[in-house]
């Protein structure tokens, strides 16, 4: 058996474990307050996809999360490859984006209620601000990390800024660059659905708030499972596009 065959058959039967410790604890009356009959959120699992907001609040999540993403990206890789090329400048910005990164999203969540309202622009900006300092800090690890003789190359060489910014910089990034979008690619649903769950704006988390107030248990947990896989999901699409993107640095690594 190959390692990869392996390790799916320990992910599946830590997935079976799983169902199994539930079914357990349904069996014996155990945690009854908090865990609906697996059966019953087995049968919402699929009766929840016939429901016409399934889909919409399904889309509007993805959508949204998806945006979020992109516009921290955006924002986040030229300045994180700035400041990583310029030591004085990483120095002097260290302590904001430690306290950036810590900064709980939730915590500005009133202030953006204020603001914008219970809106999705409101969800995208609590999106963007919670993606754009994994992303950041990545971006300045990667151009802080570039190998010395990179930059003696490209300075005997005079190669102008904006090539040695495209043409090097970024490529050199690029693997802790991808390492940020994929920690981000996951904080972009979490916080997503989190906020949807707050603000009951449109999304799978609205839903689960509605089926939660509506005491609909085993429909909650069914909405909360095709979170988690919407998570899983977009990491593995993400993990696809980084093995083609970055090819030369797999390669790099087998060798």
């Amino acid at each position: 058996m190959s390692a990869k065959a392996r390790l799916q058959t320990m992910q599946l039967l830590v997935g079976v474990g799983v169902v199994a410790l539930w079914a357990f604890a349904n069996a014996f009356d155990l945690a009854t307050s908090i865990l609906p009959p697996i059966v019953d959120v087995g049968r919402q699992f699929f009766a929840v996809l016939a429901r016409p907001e399934f889909l919409s609040g399904f889309g509007a999540t993805v959508f949204d999360a998806a945006r979020g993403l992109l516009i921290a990206a955006l924002l986040a890789i030229p300045l994180g490859v700035l400041i990583g090329m310029m030591p004085k400048l990483e120095v002097a910005t260290r302590v904001l984006v430690d306290f950036g990164r810590s900064f709980p999203v939730i915590a500005l969540l009133p202030v953006l209620v204020l603001l914008l309202g219970a809106t999705q622009t409101m969800k995208v900006v609590a999106i963007v601000i919670a993606c754009f300092f994994p992303i950041l800090l990545q971006s300045i690890y990667g151009a802080r990390n570039l190998d010395p003789t990179i930059v003696d190359t490209v300075r005997s060489f005079r190669i102008p800024a904006h090539l040695r910014f495209f043409k090097v910089l970024l490529p050199a990034a690029g693997p802790f660059i991808a390492t940020g979008l994929r920690i981000a690619t996951t904080v972009s649903v979490l916080v997503a659905v989190g906020v949807e769950i707050v603000s009951v704006t449109p999304g799978i988390g609205r839903e689960i708030a509605f089926s939660r107030s509506y005491n609909e248990t085993a429909t909650t947990y069914a909405y909360i499972i095709y979170a988690g896989l919407l998570g899983v999901v977009l990491t593995l699409l993400w993990d696809l596009a980084e093995a083609r993107l970055l090819r030369w640095h797999s390669r790099s690594k087998v060798e």
